[in-house]
Order: structure tokens, then C-alpha cells, then sequence
């Protein structure tokens, strides 16, 4: 078994950023999304069709806070992804079966593991932390109406159907793509999601780092992801008139409305600067 230079941590020691992985709206690559911030562009648009449970029309109310209503069809959302399941220690079958939440994970970990020096890298050694607010996503939803749907009809005949069967693990949306990350890439050095709100990335990066510092761990992936069921969080946002009713987020600034909800995920590969040097990694940021 490889051993870390500094096998009971070094607190003085920089922790640095050494790859990124990622997959965000209206973009296909890392350099296009830098591209997109350069050029001041957004990524924010009508809903796509098929993305709402109900068609946007009947959700939409211009007025703020009218109950079961939203003000604003306008978010940021990744469109026309697939996973592709290459590298990836997984059956197919059960890849197939998951919600996007856990695709996205898996798509951006796999990016950011592969921009890393990995060569040498005892993979027992490398963890993983992932920011996932704990909100229903698409397929969780869909599992709730496959379990809820048999009672419902038997007081409301006409009730909808439950649609399509949902594969069980998608209950599990919050804290399982963190696990089954670390499964595909084959990390046994821990794996943890956490929901600390719109700080839970930032929490897995400190997390991360004090698992270096400590010595516990030679490497780790962490970062963010969120996927949720977007007519949920639009109208969750709406009712609490926290959404921004132009569609464009503007922070700082005395024209910022509110928030636009959107998704996405981002992972970044961790080392102590003195492990990544030797290894020869590309040395990104320092924290």
C-alpha cells in the first residue's frame, strides 16, 4: 500500500486544486462555460418542453405569490445530455435506471478524476464529498407517485395512473450519488453528501481539505450538484417571492429581483500542493 509523504497531514502545507470536472446550462465543456462568463452571457431560458410535470402555461400567474401559481417560466437547465457510462464501474442497467442527479455526478467526478495525475494514486486513499440540497428530484418524485398512486385512486377513481415503473435507489437522490461515485471510480477513502443549503459546496470543500490536512486521505473529489425536480423549486421559490420575476440573476446590483433557479454539478480534484507537485500535476488554484 502507497503511503502519503505526510502520513499524519502537514497543517502547513497548501491544499491545491488540481482538476475540474463539470456540466453546466448552455454549455457542452469546461471552456465553453468560461467562454459563456467571458462573453457575459446567460444561460437562462423558458423551461424546455416536457421538463414541468404540467405545461408551463398552467403553472404561469404574472402575479407574485398567487397560491399553486409561478411568476417566472424562466431558469437555467441542461438540455440535451446523456451519460456516457465509459470508465465508469457500473452495471449499465442500473446506470440506465437513475435519476440525471446521479448522472451529472458521475459525469463530473469521471471528468475531474481523469484531469488528475493518477497514476501511483492509491484510490483506497481518495474520498469523496458532494454538496446535494436534499429536494425531490424528477425520478424521486415519479417513485412517490408510484407509491402513492394505488391509495389516491381508490378515493379519486379518476385519479392519473402512476406512469411508468421508477427503479427504488432514485428514493435516494440526496445522499447516494456521493456513494456510488466513489463506487464507479473505485475511492475507498470515504464517500459523504451533505445539504448544507446554497453553502453545501463550500462545506464539502472544507471538508475535503481538513481530510488532507489530517492525513486521512491522499486525494479527494469534492464539490456540488443539484438536479432537482425544477417545477418544484420554481414554485417553492415563487411562493417565498424569492424567484426573479425578469428571469436574470443579478447580484450586487440595484436592479437584482431575486434568484433563477438552474442545475448542474461541479467537482474538483484535491491534493496537498506537495503531493501534487510530485505527481506533476497541473497546480489550478491553491486554498
Amino acid at each position: 500500500m502507497s503511503r502519503s509523504k505526510h502520513p499524519n497531514g502537514r497543517g502547513d502545507d497548501p491544499v491545491a486544486i488540481v482538476s475540474i470536472g463539470a456540466l453546466f446550462p448552455g454549455t457542452r465543456s469546461l471552456a465553453d462555460f468560461w467562454k459563456l462568463i467571458l462573453e457575459a452571457r446567460t444561460a437562462a431560458k423558458e423551461v424546455p418542453a416536457g421538463r414541468w410535470l404540467i405545461p408551463p402555461e398552467k403553472a404561469y400567474y404574472p402575479a407574485k405569490a398567487t397560491p399553486d401559481k409561478v411568476y417566472s417560466k424562466v431558469g437555467c437547465f441542461v438540455e440535451d445530455f446523456a451519460l456516457d457510462p465509459a470508465g465508469l464501474d457500473l452495471d449499465p442497467a442500473l446506470i440506465a435506471s437513475l435519476d440525471p442527479v446521479f448522472h451529472f455526478a458521475l459525469h463530473a467526478g469521471r471528468e475531474a478524476f481523469r484531469g488528475a495525475k493518477t497514476r501511483g494514486l492509491d484510490r483506497r486513499r481518495v474520498g469523496v464529498i458532494l454538496g446535494n440540497i436534499a429536494l425531490p428530484t424528477d425520478a424521486f418524485s415519479a417513485f412517490s407517485r408510484q407509491v402513492l398512486a394505488p391509495e389516491f385512486r381508490k378515493a379519486f377513481p379518476d385519479a392519473p395512473a402512476a406512469g411508468a415503473p421508477v427503479a427504488a435507489i432514485n428514493r435516494y437522490a440526496a445522499g447516494m450519488p456521493a456513494a456510488l461515485l466513489a463506487k464507479a471510480l473505485g475511492l475507498g477513502g470515504g464517500h459523504v453528501a451533505l445539504d448544507a443549503a446554497c453553502a453545501s459546496s463550500l462545506y464539502a470543500l472544507k471538508l475535503a481539505v481538513e481530510e488532507l490536512k489530517a492525513g486521512r486521505a491522499d486525494a479527494m473529489l469534492a464539490g456540488g450538484l443539484s438536479r432537482p425536480d425544477c417545477l418544484y423549486t420554481q414554485m417553492g421559490f415563487s411562493q417565498l417571492r424569492a424567484l426573479s420575476a425578469s428571469g436574470r440573476c443579478s447580484p450586487f446590483d440595484a436592479k437584482a429581483d431575486g434568484l433563477v433557479v438552474g442545475e448542474g454539478a461541479g467537482v474538483f480534484v484535491l491534493r496537498r500542493l506537495s503531493d501534487a507537485e510530485d505527481a506533476g500535476d497541473e497546480i489550478l488554484a491553491l486554498i
